[in-house]
């Protein structure tokens, strides 16, 4: 730990705009990284500890609260550090010496705190290799692979489990083009995960599954992509790097701008995890990682996502690519539904009223994705500004838009309630299915997205 002054990150990563290309900041300008921070105290005094939720730091960085407050709220890449020391002379009174503050601002950049020369460094090194390990390995499942395999098996023989798949059965009359899945630890949501994938076991003969996980952590894009291949204890789950450059070509190069995001987050790595479990070893597949950042501040404009050029050239993007591969494409929608309880800024314990009220919302959103429905999916969070926190909205909205026509069926359905009573998170399984042979799906267009021609 080091005992240095940082900023904190107090703004709500949904209500950010997506902003410019990543650059780093020059040392004469420090710029905090996006961090998350929470008052500390020890032995009398207070701290704000500071964490990475990208990873870059591991150990917590604690620092003086009052230090935290007075420096380096001003570190936004555009001050300079005379700038600095003027500000804190103005606003405390007390001058700020000219060699304290470099030495902090080192120190700092040592830490990864600041958007410098060592997170440069580290995020080449990170861009560079061709694998993400498994960030949740050891914590959220176990690393062991023939104990995971059991503890997968499990999952399907046990309460709430779907049953092993029949691997080989075939579907008539209609291809399946989709599942939504959870992305809840296993403990909770794992016999749910096991509807979706049961379905996919039988009926997906896939040569590419494009991944839709949510970006739990802020992003600068709407979309995070990535070329890595995935680890996991059961085997390397490996990406199709030319599938993933075809969408770069269309949507842009600058979806690699918050890459790192990919490390720590859960909501695609649970589904390689599945997915490679229920895949023999010897089965040639590939997968493309994405990770759907917020549309909260279309929402509160009122604006439609597919009506953002970028949102609507993304969409376009995944349909050229799946067109130009050739291949046999199948979507995952790792997301999960409603947050709600007092773990999430609700002031009262969840009572058995606002389970209810949960569940006929979930139904209303599901019964809008089950009809195809990306519009009607999102409108219907938006008319309750998304009262219910529904974590999975854009990445649905997302997938929705690039399947064309379907017809989706609701699997499982559940909701995870502690014992307290402090935190309830809702989830489903379902499939979509398209007429075989369907068409396939061409760029959106004001024709067939339900907004009238100019």
């Amino acid at each position: 730990m080091i005992t240095s002054p940082v900023a904190e990150q107090a703004a709500d990563p949904h209500s950010r705009q997506p902003g410019g290309a990543a650059t780093m900041s020059s040392l004469d300008r420090p710029r905090l990284r996006p961090l998350s921070a929470r008052r500390f105290e020890h032995e009398g005094k207070s701290y704000a500890l500071i964490e990475d939720p990208q990873g870059a730091f591991r150990d917590p960085v604690l620092v003086p609260l009052d230090a935290f407050v007075k420096v380096c709220r001003h570190f936004d890449g555009e001050n300079s550090v005379d700038d600095v020391r003027a500000k804190v002379l103005e606003e405390t009174g007390e001058a700020l010496p000219e060699e304290v503050l470099s030495r902090l601002v080192a120190q700092l950049d040592r830490a990864m705190v600041l958007d410098g020369p060592e997170f440069a460094a580290f995020l080449g090194r990170y861009r560079r290799s061709e694998m993400r390990p498994a960030a949740l390995a050891g914590r959220s499942y176990s690393a062991n692979g023939p104990a995971l395999r059991a503890q997968i098996n499990g999952l399907y023989k046990g309460p709430g489990g779907a049953g092993p798949p029949a691997l080989g059965v075939a579907s008539k009359g209609e291809r399946l083009r989709a599942v939504l899945s959870p992305h809840i630890d296993f403990g909770r949501g794992g016999p749910v995960y096991t509807w979706a994938y049961k379905e996919l076991a039988e009926r997906a003969d896939a040569d590419v599954y494009v991944i839709l996980g949510v970006a739990h952590q802020y992003c600068r894009r709407r979309f995070a992509l990535t070329r890595k291949d995935f680890e996991t204890p059961l085997g390397i789950v490996r990406t199709d790097r030319e599938y993933v450059d075809r969408i770069a070509a269309v949507a842009g190069e600058d979806l690699f701008d918050d890459e790192l995001v990919h490390r720590g987050e859960h909501s695609v790595e649970f589904q390689t995890v599945f997915l490679r479990h229920i895949l023999s070893k010897d089965r040639d597949f590939r997968i493309v990682p994405i990770l759907v950042g917020s549309f909260h501040d279309h929402m509160e404009r009122g604006v439609e996502p597919i009506d953002d050029p970028s949102v609507r050239r993304f969409v376009e993007a995944l349909r050229e690519a799946e067109r130009a591969s050739g291949k046999a494409v199948a979507y995952i929608g790792g997301i999960d539904l409603c947050h709600v309880g007092p773990e999430f800024g609700d002031p009262s314990p969840v009572d058995e009223g606002l389970l209810e009220t949960i569940r006929n919302f979930d139904r209303a959103m599901l019964d809008r994705a089950a009809d195809g429905d990306p519009e009607g999916w999102f409108r219907t969070a938006a008319e309750v500004s998304n009262r219910w926190r529904v974590c999975g909205l854009a990445a649905t909205y997302t997938m929705l838009h690039a399947l064309g026509p379907v017809k989706g069926t609701l699997l499982r359905y559940d909701q995870a309630l502690d014992s307290r009573r402090r935190c309830c998170v809702s989830f489903a399984s379902m499939s979509f299915h398209a007429p075989d042979p369907g068409p396939r799906p061409g760029p959106p267009s004001n024709a067939d997205d339900g907004h009238p021609r100019d």
